[in-house]
């Protein structure tokens, strides 16, 4: 039987070797050592502050929730 297709893009969760700034808010500051939210992007991979990985991760859950309710609809 064929796995399921994933509407999720490619990510983990891994520690910062360096520090640098969030690349969806370039206030926030990864130290090296915090963890961080590691996305691929096309070919080139992203990374966010767990603040902002939180915000990502609640508004695609809310829009994926809106999708099931059409579906249901």
């Amino acid at each position: 039987m064929a796995r399921p297709k994933s509407l999720l893009k490619s990510f983990d969760f891994d520690y910062a070797k360096k520090s640098h700034t969030c690349q969806h808010n370039r206030t926030h500051k990864i130290n090296k050592g915090d963890k961080r939210l590691k996305l691929k992007v096309n070919r080139t991979i992203e990374y966010f502050c767990l603040d902002c990985a939180r915000k990502i991760i609640t508004s695609d859950i809310e829009k994926l929730n809106n999708i099931l309710d059409t579906i249901d609809d």
